[in-house]
């Protein structure tokens, strides 16, 4: 009986042995978070035992019969953070696992859940953005917010923002962002915070458009809201119009690391030719061996969302620590079952309050040895920070947004002696590799000004045929694009969307440049802008902020070399001289007051002359008729004619005065002596008039024409009657603002009451056009001779320089590019290259669309008297034609119909009766014989004088 009832205990007691040794040498690994709807338990679920079954397939992390289990805490979600923590102290406190992954949808409301819980019990991993300086314990595998604050701060530095918004989903997100703020006031930063509605994502991106300033930090602590922000802007950019902020205007910075964002929304993105920067966490081709199967929806390590992507390495890093706990065991000479999970159990969650316990395992986590996993290199500190990680930084727009720019790490030693080559940087941040364009296209930004370089699909939806289209394009065109013509098919993309000088000039420079590949991408500025700083923020925009802000490795176009730019940026060797000039409308277009012919005198004196006429016409009539020694008595005593008694009457008067105005004789003087002395200082009168007239008439006639002759800036300043303006915050522009010797230029414009700026080149030329000569457009030359070129030919560029200038590329200072494009660009010159294509894009071969043809007269008649200056002399003549032609049909109409009448002759004479057949003059007798009358009708006045 005693023996069967000992039999059946140690049948018990087998059975027992064989159960728990089941077990024996596993750990157990414990997944803690909330599931409210069942898809995040399940996805982390099997994540973790995806990691676990990794580690017991891998024989040298943790060898037999050593392994891992998986648990599973309750998912409830609790609102407050005690219950969170007496929930996950029970389940330690009842299943003793040797490490613990701490989700925050366990407690959504709770701050950094895994660090309160570290301080009761660890190893503890939180997987979700820490809290700034909270102490946690807890083994972060985020990288911690004081380091993130660092990273932050060296990207805002190198991209030279001043001013920006700040993107956040939550208080807990800005929080985590403490450490940059504290440094707003010292590096005068312009921050915007903008909380991210969850319930109205395009009303945010609307509010961001009316921030001043276009760059915009977007950081979330919920990954799913920031791909939801960056969806809806892509929505909204494809609206019509287009909305939001996701568009070329617009640069962002998108502050999650490994932000999930599937291939084909990156494809999406480009689109957008919004100028985006992103990071990722650094790996390399270690992680091969890590990456999750059990999960086949994700096709690519990119897919998946950064808090799986840490779980999975949280578990890897308990399997490496295990490993290592394995291995110091055998070394101390034990080995098998009984070495896990022993020292390795999290210990119990303390009654009072105090400091945790570490175990065995804590201790192995803490040594600083790292591995490669899914997110990079996986060590921590003493304080469970995460060290010796790299993120990689990629930048771009449109077909570049995957361009690398670089590296910041957080232990630059540890990575020079892992790769065993210097780090080349003096801080955390590396771009040397971007700045020498290794390995990559180097952006170009550029202007749209032609003809330095033209947007094609203007070009074609501008021309009516396809040659006409063929007279923009000339000898090269960009190597990497067909050319399309008007009614073909596809969009142009890439550098194919562009042509004109800038194009080949970068051609010629891709075939002679040495030292790198120089592969371009060209992309126009966002703001259409040169570059110049701001007022009061310092801010540069234009081409040249886009190269200060790491945006663009070079700028090409017509950028004038100025003192204030260059301490902005490096300029390379000047590939074309220029200068300043004017650009009027030309005078043969100019519309004047035809009568201009009367403007030498006014009114007033118009008047008074006629006054002055008609007074002496008064007065020689008034001679006439009394003064005794006049013809008319003359005629009555029989000395003279009859008909002579009317040669000083109101008519004849008129007429003597009129003729006298031309320097004209009549053939008949006054007789008296008052007469002449009238007439002689009528004479003088007119004399001083008509040449005083004569004098100033050609000024007037040709005051379309002055400023045609305008050579001198001395002339510009001289002149009072043409405005002078130029484009706001162009070239020109702060060139005269800023130099000394061009302030006069700058103090005129600002002090004319009228506006004489202008917005761009396409206003300059509309406004020049439409003045009718009476403003002035001042800018480049290059620029100016190119639109005056273009038949009609309305425009013309006159005048000496005001100034010279020189056109340059634009790097970032210190940039190796420099030397490679300035030893490319002495080439180019020393071959004559780029006078060949000056002459191919200024002074074209085929000239039927160009001024360059004109004739001799056509080319004179911006200084020649054409009849657009002298028309009113014609109207005049047609005024008299058609006045003397009215007279002689009144006249003739009179002489029929009253015509017929005789006269008789007056006593004393002869004289036969005047018929409608014409009059016969019959001499008297005394006449005949030489007696009586005198002289006859029509002798010669010097007979009677």
């Amino acid at each position: 009986m005693l023996s069967t009832s000992i039999k059946i205990l140690w049948a018990l007691l087998l059975v027992e042995l064989h159960i728990h040794g089941g077990d024996a040498g596993s750990v157990k690994i414990g997944g803690f978070y909330g599931d409210s709807g069942g898809t995040i338990g399940d996805e982390f679920g099997t994540i973790i035992r995806d990691a676990i079954n990794r580690v017991k397939n891998n024989r040298t992390l943790i060898p037999e019969p050593h392994g891992m289990n998986y648990f599973q805490g309750d998912t409830k979600p609790v609102n407050a953070v005690y219950t969170a923590i007496e929930d996950i102290c029970d389940m330690i406190n009842a299943q003793r696992p040797s490490a613990l992954i701490v989700l925050g949808d366990k407690c959504p409301d709770c701050e950094d859940l895994s660090g309160v819980i570290s301080h009761g019990s660890n190893p503890v991993f939180g997987v979700d953005v820490g809290s700034f300086e909270s102490g946690s314990k807890a083994f972060k595998m985020y990288p911690a917010p004081e380091d993130m604050s660092n990273f932050f701060i060296d990207i805002l530095h190198y991209f030279k923002w001043r001013a920006f918004t700040l993107l956040v989903d939550s208080g807990d997100a800005f929080v985590n962002f403490q450490g940059v703020m504290s440094e707003v006031k010292a590096n005068d930063w312009n921050v915007t915070v903008l909380a991210i509605d969850p319930d109205d994502v395009e009303g945010t991106l609307v509010k961001t458009t009316t921030a001043k300033s276009k760059n915009i930090l977007l950081y979330c602590i919920d990954e799913s809201l920031c791909k939801e922000v960056l969806e809806k802007g892509y929505d909204m950019n494809n609206e019509n119009p287009p909305m939001g902020s996701l568009n070329s205007k617009y640069t962002w910075i998108l502050g999650n690391l490994d932000l999930s964002l599937p291939e084909q929304f990156k494809d999406q993105l480009e689109s957008t030719n919004a100028y985006m920067t992103y990071f990722t966490m650094n790996f390399t081709r270690e992680y091969q061996y890590t990456i999750p199967s059990a999960k086949s929806s994700y096709d690519s390590i990119y897919s998946f969302p950064m808090r799986e992507k840490l779980a999975f390495d949280a578990v890897l890093a308990i399997g490496h620590a295990l490993g290592r706990f394995v291995k110091r065991k055998a070394e101390q000479g034990q080995t098998g079952a009984a070495v896990l999970p022993g020292d390795t159990q999290m210990l119990t969650c303390p009654t009072a309050v105090g400091k945790a316990s570490p175990n065995d395992l804590t201790e192995e986590l803490m040594n600083g040895h790292g591995f490669e996993g899914m997110t990079g290199n996986v060590a921590f500190d003493e304080n469970g920070n995460r060290v010796n990680y790299t993120i990689t930084i990629f930048s771009g727009r449109g077909d570049t947004l995957r361009q690398l720019r670089g590296e910041w790490t957080q232990n630059p030693a540890y990575l020079e002696d892992r790769r065993g080559e210097d780090w080349q940087s003096p801080g955390n941040l590396n771009t040397t590799a971007f700045r020498i364009a290794k390995d990559r296209k180097i952006r170009i930004v550029s202007i749209e000004v032609p003809p330095f370089l033209f947007l094609r699909e203007k070009l074609v939806q501008a021309s009516n045929d396809r040659e006409r289209y063929k007279n923009y394009r000339y000898r090269r065109q960009s190597s990497d694009d067909p050319i399309r013509y008007p009614g073909s098919v596809g969009e142009y993309s890439g550098n194919g969307r562009y042509e004109g000088y800038v194009i080949n000039f970068l051609d010629r420079i891709r075939s002679v440049i040495r030292g790198i590949d120089f592969e371009f991408q060209v992309e126009l500025v966002p703001d259409n802008k040169y570059g110049a700083p701001g007022v009061y923020s310092r801010i540069w925009n234009g081409m040249v902020g886009e190269v200060v802000r790491g945006k663009a490795d070079v700028a090409v176009g017509p950028l004038t070399v100025t003192g204030s730019r260059q301490k902005a940026v490096d300029f390379t060797y000047p590939f074309m001289s220029s200068g300043i000039q004017s650009m009027i409308l030309h005078p043969a277009y100019v519309k004047h007051d035809p009568f201009r012919i009367i403007h030498p005198f006014t009114i007033d004196a118009w008047f008074l002359n006629f006054i002055c006429m008609c007074t002496v016409v008064l007065m020689l009539v008034v001679f006439n008729r009394y003064d005794p020694y006049e013809w008319r008595a003359k005629a009555e005593k029989k000395e003279a004619g009859e008909e002579n008694a009317d040669n000083f009457n109101m008519l004849n008067s008129m007429w003597f005065a009129a003729s006298s105005l031309f320097l004209q004789h009549n053939g008949v003087s006054p007789r008296s002596n008052a007469g002449r002395c009238i007439t002689g200082f009528w004479w003088l009168f007119l004399l001083v008039m008509v040449f005083l007239y004569l004098t100033n008439v050609t000024y007037f006639v040709t005051s379309n024409k002055r400023l045609a002759l305008v050579a001198t800036p001395g002339d510009v300043m001289a002149q009072k009657t043409v405005k002078y303006g130029t484009i706001k915050g162009g070239n020109t522009y702060h060139r005269l603002k800023s130099s000394p010797s061009l302030r006069k230029f700058w103090h005129k414009m600002n002090n004319d009451h009228a506006n004489v700026y202008v917005k761009d080149m396409a206003e300059g030329v509309r406004r020049v056009k439409s003045s009718n000569g009476n403003y002035a457009l001042i800018g480049e030359t290059p620029e100016l001779n190119y639109i005056a070129s273009t038949k009609p030919c309305k425009l013309k560029v006159v005048g000496e320089y005001i100034a010279r200038t020189q056109y340059a590329l634009a790097v970032a200072p210190g940039s190796p590019l420099k030397d490679h494009l300035s030893s490319a660009i002495e080439a180019l010159r020393s071959s004559g290259v780029l006078e060949d294509l000056e002459r191919d894009w200024w002074d074209l071969e085929d000239r039927r669309h160009r001024c360059r043809n004109l004739t001799r007269w056509e080319r004179s008649g911006a200084y020649t008297i054409n009849t657009n200056d002298i028309q009113g002399v014609y109207y005049m003549l047609v005024v008299g034609v058609v006045t003397s032609f009215i007279v002689f049909l009144i006249e003739l109409i009179y002489y029929k119909t009253c015509g017929g009448k005789k006269r008789r002759a007056p006593k004393g004479g002869n004289l036969k009766t005047i018929s409608g057949d014409g009059f016969q003059e019959e001499r008297s007798k005394d006449v005949e014989k030489g007696k009586g009358m005198g002289a006859p009708l029509g002798a010669s006045s010097n007979q009677w004088i």
